[in-house]
This record gives structure tokens, sequence and C-alpha cells, in this order.
């Protein structure tokens, strides 16, 4: 029951942060247009790669210690606050170096951008990181409901402003980029905050009993509490960087395609398929609802019964709501966002149509992802996310010239069916569920 609870609360905030970001999408690409809508796309695709790739495991790896209270959440977070400032050091060495000379000639060609926009980058990029860190954390104390809630609020946050700026007719490349920067960094604020006070003044004390194995972990690595800081740090990122490869090709392979878009046809032709992927990949934030509940409930011991079984539901229902949302989109995707975001914008319909099946097919993926994770398998996400990038590349590098912002919208499809089936198959093959019947043979 409480569970359920928990999902219907996440599920509630995440309907919501899609409805929010969706129309700060649509007040940004119907403003700057579909060239500036490319060059905003392209670069909160860098932010997230900076996220992903700088974010070291140091909140997926702390799950299970945490969980099990191996180890003082003071002391794990202590080093996570100094591997965060340490990677906040290395992205502003790197706005500084991209901030003149040839590369800043390149990246005002490319991108856009100016004066200043990499300070901003990273900013964003190192709030990504900590807000991931943070609800990690917060997850492994058994608070399911807090990332999606600030979520939720950041989200209706962004819109204000956003909205705000495009009324006001002060809406530019650089401002949007700037309300993104400011925020992620709020949510991460917000998250660091609830932390600590969940840490001063805990409300739920049964996240961990320190009695459960982890799996795939040994009996050596939880003598966690004679670490140093920089063995903590060194701890988290022995178990963490396999989910961390799996956070920057999940990025590459929601992403990548955009590069190559920009690098065949042009700024332009990127804001197009960007509003289709925005539109699509929201409907992931749907069966996400469940993913923080898995990681929490797949964490536990392997002979609890009702752990398999709450991981099949998951995946079945995260199936049915991408499909109930996904059908009327596809019906009335090209008139949809024409009406909304403008004519210069008729062809994203034909690219979400080409995407819709993929995002759907995929829904499995996104629910599975939390329950791996929980799993002691984080590895499993990785094998996955890679076969789905090299996939997404292989098939991209055909369509793309030819068919454009449809051709790259077809080559994610086609790469999110790959994924998921790899997803299935390993959930099959430890649980003995199939997703659609049950137990085999059932």
């Amino acid at each position: 029951m409480r569970l359920l609870k928990a999902g219907s609360r996440i599920l509630f905030s995440r309907i919501w942060q899609v409805l929010a970001n969706a129309v700060a999408v649509l007040v940004i690409a119907k403003t700057l247009g579909p060239t500036g809508q490319g060059y905003f796309s392209l670069t909160v695709a860098v932010a997230m790669l900076l996220g992903a790739a700088l974010g070291g495991g140091m909140g997926l790896a702390a799950v299970p210690p945490l969980r099990r209270k191996q180890v003082p959440i003071v002391r794990m977070l202590t080093a996570q606050l100094f591997w965060a400032a340490l990677m906040g050091v290395v992205m502003a060495v790197l706005a500084a170096l991209v901030g003149g000379g040839r590369a800043a000639e390149v990246l005002a060609s490319r991108l856009g951008w100016e004066s200043g926009m990499g300070w901003l980058v990273a900013c964003a990029g190192l709030g990504l990181l900590t807000f991931d860190i943070f609800a990690y954390d917060l997850l492994a104390r058994g608070r399911l409901v807090v990332g999606a809630a600030v979520n939720g609020y950041r989200a209706s946050a962004y819109l204000l402003l956003i909205g705000a700026l495009g009324l006001m007719g002060q809406l530019t490349l650089g401002r949007a980029i700037g309300v993104f920067a400011l925020s992620q960094a709020g949510g991460a604020v917000a998250m660091l905050v609830i932390l600590i006070r969940e840490i001063r003044h805990p409300r739920n004390e049964n996240h961990g009993t320190g009695d459960e194995s982890v799996p795939g972990v040994g009996e050596k690595d939880f003598q966690l509490h004679d670490r140093s800081l920089f063995g903590l740090i060194a701890y988290n990122m022995r178990h963490g960087w396999v989910g961390q490869i799996s956070a920057v090709a999940y990025f590459l392979l929601l992403r990548l395609d955009q590069g190559l878009l920009e690098y065949f046809r042009g700024a332009a032709e990127v804001g197009i398929y960007s509003l289709a992927v925005y539109m699509g990949e929201m409907l992931w934030l749907l069966p996400g609802a469940l993913t923080p509940i898995l990681v929490h409930t797949s964490a536990t011991s392997a002979t609890d019964p009702d752990r398999d079984r709450t991981a099949l539901r998951a995946v079945q229902l995260g199936i049915l709501i991408t499909f109930a949302v996904a059908v009327p989109l596809y019906l009335l995707a090209e008139p949809l966002l024409g009406f909304l975001a403008g004519g210069q914008y008729q062809a994203s319909g034909a690219a979400l149509k080409a995407l819709l099946p993929g995002i759907v097919v995929f829904a499995p993926g996104a629910v599975l992802a939390g329950d791996f994770i929980g799993r002691g398998k984080p590895h499993w996400n990785t094998q996955a996310s890679v076969l789905t990038v090299v996939v997404n590349i292989a098939v991209g590098l055909w369509f793309i010239p030819r068919y454009g912002a449809v051709g790259a919208a077809y080559a994610s499809s086609i790469a999110y069916f790959c994924g998921s089936v790899v997803m299935v198959l390993r959930f099959r093959q430890v649980t003995g569920l199939s997703i659609f019947n049950g137990p085999r043979g059932s």
C-alpha cells in the first residue's frame, strides 16, 4: 500500500512535469524558430553530457551501502560533495577554454553560442550532476517521492520564467539557456536542503536493516566506516563506473542523432526534429515514475517473494500508460504540432509519428533501468544502452543524410526496439517472468 501511494504521488508529479516542460518547449520553439530551437536543444545536450560523463557513479554506487547502513550518510555525503566540487572545477576550466579562440568560433557557428555561454552550460551540468547524486541518496533512505516532487516544482519555475520572458519579448537563446541553468542549479540546491533535513530529522527509519546481502559486491567492500574520504570516493567509482557509462550511453542514445543531423542537414533541421523528440521523450517521464520505486524495492534480498512480481507489475503498467498516451498523440501529431508551434514546425509531426513506436517499445526499458540498478546489475543497462547507441549510429548514418529529421526518428525507433529487447530478455533470464504472460510456460 505504501508503494502504491508513493507511485501515485510520483506519477502525479511526473504528469505535471510533462505538461510544464511541453509548454516551455513550445514557447521556446515558437519564439526562437527552428534554427534557434536547434541551437537550444544541442546546447542542453552538451550540459547533459557534462553531467552524465562527470558523475563518477557517486550516487548510484552509494545506494546499497546507504540502504543497508554500511556507512554513515554524513561521511558518504561529504565524499560526494568533494567529488562534485572537483567536477565543478573541471567544468569551470572547460568553460574558460571554450570562451575564446578557435573553440569559441566553432561553437558560435555550430551551436549559436554567445560570450559567456560556456559558463551557463557548466552551471547546468553541475546542477544535473549533483541533483542525480542527492536523488540516489534520498532513494536509499526510502524517500521515493522527493525527486519527482522537486522535478515538478522545478518544471513549474522553468515554465514561469520562460513564459515571462516570452510575454515580454525578451526570450533569446542566451536567456533560455540561462533559465535552464538556473532551474538545474535550483533543483540541486533544493535536493541538498531536503537531504540535510532528512539526515537531521529522518522521516523514514525503514531504509535498511544492515543484514542484507548486496548482489555482486564482496563482503570486504562493506568495511566502509573505516574508509577515508578518498577511500569512499574510490569505492563509489569502482562500483558505479559501469552504471555511469550507462548514463553516458543513454545520453548518446537520446542526443547523438541530433549531432549527426546538425552535421548533415544543419541546425534548423535539428530544431524541427528536437521538437518531436521533446514531445516523444516526455512520455517516458510517465513510466519513469516507477523507476525510483524499483531502485528501492529491487534492492531488497533475493529471497523476497514480492520483488520480481513488483517489478513485473511496474513494467506492465509502464507499457500500458505509455501506449495509452502515445496512440492519440500519434493520430494528432501533425495538426497538433503545427497548431501549437506554428507552420514552420509542420514537419515535426511526421518525425514524431516515426519516433512514437520506438518510444512505446522502449517503455519496459525505461522501467527496468531502475530494477537493474536495485539488483546490483547496472552493467545490464550499460550493455543495452551501448547496443542501442551502436544501432542508432549505424542506421542514422544511412537514414539521416537521405531523410533528415524523419530518418533520425526512424533510426531512433529501430535502436530503441533493439535495446528494449535486450533488457526484457535480461529480466526474463533473472526472474523467469514474461512481461506479457507472467512465469514462463504459464
